[in-house]
């Protein structure tokens, strides 16, 4: 009779040993997902990043130029076209709403390097998130392991 008990203990436990493992592969999974939407929210912004780090550096040269310039407008779907600008020393910048306003080249890139310092930071701090993570996932799959034993 003892041996009998003993052996539903043995079953009881490995049922309630595979409710653990499961619920741990569930969390998981969840992190697993919530790692990919960072890594893709981190490519999305470095993208950005760089569009910015381009953009600065054509404005710093026209920053530094005198009177008018022939520069490539790109007019969409790959196609460009020359153009004369007249005045390099002002730009139209969208500060959005629709809403275009006129500012001096150095202006723009003041408020563009303060913008990239932002996204630098939310790329940091999504970073740290991700590595979290990481740390978290590593955790939980040690505990599986040593549930499986």
């Amino acid at each position: 009779m003892n041996e009998k008990n003993e052996r539903e203990e043995k079953k009881e436990l490995s049922e309630e040993t595979q409710a653990k493992v499961r619920e741990k592969l569930l969390i998981l999974q969840q992190l697993q997902g919530e790692s990919e939407l960072l890594q893709r929210r981190i490519v999305e912004l470095e993208l950005v990043d760089t569009e910015l780090e381009k953009t600065i550096e054509s404005l710093e040269y026209f920053n530094n130029l005198d009177g008018s310039v022939e520069a490539l407008m790109n007019i969409g779907g790959g196609v460009f076209a020359y153009v004369d600008v007249k005045d390099s020393k002002k730009m139209l910048v969208d500060v959005g709403a629709g809403v275009i306003v006129e500012k001096e080249v150095g202006e723009v890139i003041k408020s563009l390097k303060k913008r990239k310092e932002k996204l630098e930071e939310n790329i940091k701090k999504l970073n740290e998130s991700l590595e979290r993570i990481a740390l978290e996932a590593e955790k939980i799959q040690a505990e599986i392991a040593e549930l499986t034993r």
